[in-house]
């Protein structure tokens, strides 16, 4: 019985010293694994620092290259926007007619028919009927417009949204000023449209010549058209 009891307690010290020696190897490889992780760890932080740099270089770059880009943007609008604006000044001045102009067109003529006798075939015809009203010129007016007449002149008085055209006695008033036959109506725009309009059947110089008034119309290649005064 007393063998015995050596025995085992050799025994329980051999497997305490056993289970010692086997939690210090764990307890080193522990360490050793702790080591790697921490080292590993600090070189992706290293690793995540440089990348983060380049990034905000980029980034920096980005946006640098955004702002130049949004400045040529800005300047190619007010470009633009400036352009469109001197188209739209120029397009108000020539129809307030601040500004002389040139282009294709038409030249009509009318005048009174002052060769007209009692004894011709106009003789039941009213007088008035064969000479040029303020309604005629309005009226041949209003047909150059329709057909996108850009600027009217009537014996060089140009024609504008303001313009009165009145008669006064035995002469017309145009923006005030006395003009009389025979009236040269310039206008400019598309000749062959400005011709087919003013030269059609039932149109307004198609019943002036009807009645006897003196009418002529062609088409030109340049036609001046100077300023309102």
């Amino acid at each position: 019985m007393k063998k015995i009891k050596p025995a085992l307690t050799l025994g329980i010290l051999g497997m305490v010293l056993t289970i010692g020696i086997c939690v210090q190897l764990k307890t080193i490889n522990a360490a050793d694994i702790s080591g790697t992780i921490q080292l590993t760890d600090s070189n992706l932080k290293k690793s995540l620092l440089q990348w983060k740099s380049k990034y905000e270089d980029s980034n920096k770059k980005l946006e640098d290259t955004d702002e130049k880009l949004i400045k040529l943007r800005n300047s190619v609008t007010n470009l633009e926007s400036d352009s469109e604006t001197k188209k739209k000044i120029q397009k108000y001045e020539d129809i307030l007619g601040m500004t002389d102009i040139e282009g294709e067109g038409v030249i009509i003529t009318v005048a009174d028919n002052d060769k007209i006798k009692p004894s011709d075939s106009f003789s039941s015809i009213n007088n008035s009927d064969y000479i040029v009203h303020d309604g005629n010129l309005v009226a041949i007016i209003n047909e150059l417009k329709a057909a996108g007449a850009e600027a009217i002149s009537i014996n060089g008085q140009r024609i504008v949204f303001s313009t009165n055209i009145t008669c006064a006695g035995n002469v017309i008033q145009i923006n005030g000023e006395k003009v009389g036959s025979p009236f040269e109506i310039k206008a400019i725009g598309s000749k062959d449209l400005l011709y087919g309009e003013l030269s059609k059947n039932g149109g307004t110089l198609y019943k002036l010549k009807k009645y006897g008034v003196l009418t002529n119309i062609k088409k030109v290649d340049n036609v001046s058209i100077s300023k309102k005064i």
